[in-house]
């Protein structure tokens, strides 16, 4: 129905803006009210060259050339009017009547027309008037499919007998720009193959996910008339990181119904030099570090759309995000500590719920690929492994399994102590700065340094007081470099509901117990539970580690 052509050699842009507007003739002598009646409509339908012959719809495709984009029409294609003078829409459709670059539409409409109404023809993918934009597959023919959407506006001169006559042909504009990214490494020039590309345009977010990891990808992007520079941010995953561009654009050089081919030469993320406490014996053979502090999931503000938000790990071990009940997703707020299972931003493969801002309280749509028990996704060679919020951190960080909490907690036999973790020292509810109850895990072969108080109630999983140990920050300094860590009691969220803030902890572990329940690490001043278990919905708190070999 439809072409758009643009050469662009490098990065070459065109503007297009439409301004539609209807005038309604005023008058002091009395109206009568227009009448709702029953019109046949048929016009002429045209939109650029013919390059395609076959498709359900409307298509959208490459040229012979494989430079210029051409969309042509389908018989049967479907095209609605608004009567834009009136701001209202007639009932019926227009239908296309062949294949082709240009068509008659024809059909039968109902509602009130008068000569010099402005109508609006508008062709919209599966007769949708909101176009899906945001999530897209990186293919011309998702595109052509599900982002379609064009108009065309012309006037009325005449209405007899019920047939309606305008002043012109129907000559489609699209009302989104078509962008094919090519990403390539700065560093080497080499193709980049990414599987997912974000682009972030003003704000507006749009999700590419192809079915295999390339570096061309289709995007169909929708403009608002704009005024001032626009900036265009990239970021892609790839298999051994995430890349990142961004760019600024002059005014008025982007525009709907335009086809721009751009080469991206994207930059690699450096992770920031966290810091890690321990280790720690979590089985017979394997040895883990601690993140400095717990996950959390930011955006820069509440006008950023939460698909620009980063991974990253709170400053301090005992820092933690939400005190109050929570806007429903998160939407007034701009960071997450508390996070529902398996909610990594990765639905490879399939998971309902993997956004860390969900707030939904079904619990069989976190994780939902995994419906069996004792199914561990913090395995690197687990189809699940994506699952894992350490898969956004890099540089090996994953989630401790339901056996290694059990592992790290209930450990005291003499061959355990023998490969490091030890009878004496394990763990402690603990009081730091006089405001911030937690627990303390104690590493492997740890010595307690000198001028600390001595560790009361160790390894108690019964009734002992958070005052039991109260430690300044000069001790928790001392304790802390002798590899401490400590998990502050930061409650849980239920829906947007905060619990047990300050008395409670709830950390996840990557082990499912069901379809809908998941185990968890759980401490109170009264009693320490590795492990438990608890529906997967819930927003519990996060701490990863990485091995040491």
């Amino acid at each position: 129905m439809k072409k758009n052509v643009l050469i662009l050699s490098a990065l070459c842009f065109a503007a297009m803006t439409l301004v539609f507007s209807g005038c309604k003739k005023e008058t002091n002598d009395p109206q009568e009210p227009a009448k709702v009646q029953t019109y046949q409509m048929s016009i002429q339908a045209s939109k650029g060259a013919d390059n395609q012959a076959n498709g359900p719809r409307r298509v959208i495709g490459l040229g012979t050339d494989g430079e210029t984009l051409t969309a042509t029409w389908q018989t049967g294609d479907v095209v609605t009017v608004f009567n834009l003078t009136r701001y209202t829409g007639l009932k019926g459709k227009l239908t296309a009547e062949s294949d082709g670059v240009n068509t008659l539409l024809t059909g039968t409409l109902s509602g009130t027309v008068e000569v010099g109404d402005n109508l609006q023809l508008r062709y919209q993918t599966s007769h949708k008037y909101n176009p899906e934009y945001k999530n897209q597959n990186g293919t011309l023919e998702y595109i052509s499919a599900n982002c379609d959407y064009a108009t065309a506006t012309v006037t009325v001169t005449a209405v007899n007998d019920g047939v309606i006559t305008t002043d012109a042909d129907a000559t489609f504009q699209n009302e989104q720009a078509i962008f094919k990214f090519t990403l390539l490494n700065n560093a080497n020039g080499a193709e980049l193959n990414a599987t997912e590309l974000i682009v972030n345009v003003d704000g507006d977010t749009y999700t590419v996910t192809p079915e295999s990891a390339t570096n061309e990808m289709y995007v169909a992007i929708s403009f608002e008339p704009y005024s001032g520079p626009r900036t265009v941010t990239l970021t892609a995953t790839a298999a051994d990181g995430t890349y990142t561009k961004a760019v600024t654009i002059e005014d008025d050089v982007l525009a709907n119904g335009q086809y721009y081919r751009i080469t991206v030469s994207m930059t690699k993320q450096t992770a920031p030099a966290y810091k890690e406490y321990g280790p720690f014996s979590v089985s017979p053979t394997q040895k883990v570090n601690f993140a400095q502090g717990n996950l959390k999931f930011t955006r820069t503000s509440t006008s950023d759309a939460w698909s620009t938000g980063k991974f990253s790990f709170m400053d301090n071990q005992y820092d933690y995000i939400e005190t109050t009940n929570v806007s429903g997703d998160y939407a007034n707020e701009t960071a997450i500590g508390l996070f529902g299972w398996a909610t990594s931003n990765s639905n490879t493969p399939a998971n309902t719920y993997y956004y860390p801002w969900e707030t939904d309280k079904t619990s069989t749509s976190y994780g939902s690929g995994i419906t069996t028990a004792d199914v561990n996704w913090s395995d690197n060679d687990n189809a699940f492994a994506n699952y894992d919020w350490g898969k956004n951190m890099g540089d090996g960080w994953r989630t401790l399994t339901n056996d290694e909490w059990k592992y790290l907690f209930n450990t005291t036999n003499s061959s355990d102590a023998s490969f490091g973790r030890q009878a004496t020292y394990r763990f402690a509810k603990a009081k730091l700065f006089g405001t911030t109850y937690g627990i303390i895990l104690f590493p492997d072969n740890y010595v307690h340094p000198s001028g600390v108080a001595a560790v009361a109630g160790l390894n108690a999983t019964g009734n002992t007081s958070w005052n039991g140990n109260m430690y300044n920050a000069t001790d928790w300094k001392k304790m802390e470099d002798a590899g401490c860590v400590f998990l502050p009691a930061a409650g849980f969220r239920n829906g947007t509901s905060m619990m047990n803030v300050g008395s409670c902890g709830y950390y996840w572990s990557s082990t499912s117990y069901s379809n809908t329940k998941a185990y968890f690490m759980y401490f109170t001043e009264k009693l320490v539970l590795p492990p438990s278990l608890y529906d997967r919905y819930y927003g519990f708190s996060v701490r990863l580690v990485k091995n040491v070999e």
